[in-house]
């Protein structure tokens, strides 16, 4: 039974009571007489509370005059309940006495380390990296970065390396270091089978040119046994013969390069092999696809990265956490920066909390009011009238007692 029927449940039986045993009493009978008059005063008691209790929120009985007090006083309880909130059950002080009592930073270590919230963090952490590393535009740095890259390869000058290099080649000893350098490596491709290939082609057409319709070249070349591979032979063996002497540093063949290169050395040759390396340069920064270039690095080196990248997140989190779990000082640190975080709030915005609550007031209408009032309050409420019933009750039978004592003592 809910507490309204309770107290509507005893006032009705007070009723009841009092007409039940007041019809005993008027046939006399001294307990009769106390129970009709226990419950005639509990009657009174229940009907007088009820009448209070109901004229708080409504009109009892269709009675105005001081009733429906919530509603004819709504502004200045709703001014006092708000004044009230905020200067004493939400006012700063209390507040901030109120979080001075959590240990926020060992919520915090507890949540990571024991109710699953450090794989929860490392997670959204992680979620977050590989967002952002897709969403960098690659397309649009490597289009920033064309123009600057592009005038860095063109300011590049070779005038002073080529100039260097070609006048080394005055000094003879320079000169035959160089030819007998390179002559393995020419000696090793000219062997190649692709050189010897395309030797044995122009061979070929060479010796077509040269016989032509003349039957007499045709006939001299069969006598004499001089096929293309036969030409091809003697020319590998001139050949050879000139690699030798090359690298012995002897000879016409050498004699002649080191003569070349030694010509090299002078101003005009480096100038003329600077003016063709720029305008080589020139032709192949214009033609490069810069921009694509630095797309297609910077998309291989995220994509090879990326799992290094989000491993070594991981662990430096894991590592952040452990460290802020056992440091003490750092928990001391977190939780001064939440108080003074809440303090700081508080100072800027605590109005706020009372504008809020005048304006949640404000929305309810009269009748919602009411009900919201009822809702929290009306068991208490109708206690109230219980109690009222009980103390009548107990009060009129008093009441009777004395007058009968009284009647006793001066009869």
């Amino acid at each position: 039974m809910s507490k309204k029927g309770l107290a509507t449940a005893v006032l009705a039986a007070s009723a009841a009571g009092a007409a039940g045993f007041g019809w005993l009493a008027a046939r006399g009978g001294f307990a009769a007489g106390l129970l009709a008059h226990g419950f005639l005063a509990a009657t009174v008691g229940g009907l007088a509370d009820w009448f209070a209790v109901t004229a708080v929120f409504r009109k009892p009985l269709g009675i105005s005059y001081r009733t429906e007090i919530l509603k004819r006083n709504r502004p200045r309880i709703t001014r006092a309940l708000v004044e009230f909130a905020g200067s004493d059950i939400l006012s700063r002080e209390n507040i901030m006495q109120s979080l001075e009592t959590q240990d926020f930073a060992r919520m915090l270590a507890d949540y990571l380390t024991e109710r699953g919230g450090g794989e929860k963090l490392c997670a959204l952490l992680d979620l977050i990296l590989v967002r952002a590393v897709e969403s960098f535009d690659v397309k649009a740095v490597a289009r920033s970065l064309e123009a600057p890259v592009r005038r860095a390869l063109l300011a590049v000058s070779f005038d002073g390396p080529a100039a260097r290099g070609l006048s080394s080649f005055a000094r003879p000893e320079a000169r035959d270091g160089l030819l007998k350098a390179v002559t393995p490596a020419f000696r090793r491709v000219y062997g190649s089978a692709e050189i010897q290939e395309m030797l044995l082609v122009h061979v070929a057409a060479l010796r077509m040119a040269y016989v032509g319709d003349n039957w007499m070249r045709k006939a001299a070349f069969e006598k004499s046994g001089l096929s293309d591979r036969k030409l091809r032979e003697r020319i590998n063996e001139q050949v050879a013969a000139w690699f030798d002497e090359l690298e012995r540093g002897e000879g016409e063949a050498y004699a002649r390069l080191s003569s070349w290169l030694g010509g090299l050395a002078g101003a005009e040759p480096a100038r003329r092999l600077a003016e063709a390396i720029r305008r080589r340069q020139e032709d192949c920064v214009g033609e490069a696809d810069i921009a694509g270039w630095i797309e297609a690095r910077l998309e291989s080196f995220r994509e090879s990265r990326m799992e290094d990248w989000r491993r070594m997140a991981r662990e430096a989190a894991k590592a952040r956490i452990l460290a802020f779990t056992r440091d003490g000082a750092a928990q001391a640190s977190l939780n001064g920066w939440f108080l003074r975080f809440f303090d700081g709030l508080l100072a800027e915005h605590h109005g706020e909390i009372l504008t809020m609550m005048d304006r949640q007031l404000a929305r309810l209408s009269d009748g919602e009011l009411v009900r919201l009032a009822e809702t929290k309050v009306e068991d208490d409420l109708q206690m109230i009238r219980v109690n009222g019933a009980l103390v009548g009750a107990l009060a009129g039978m008093a009441l009777f007692l004395l007058r009968a004592a009284a009647e006793r003592m001066w009869a």
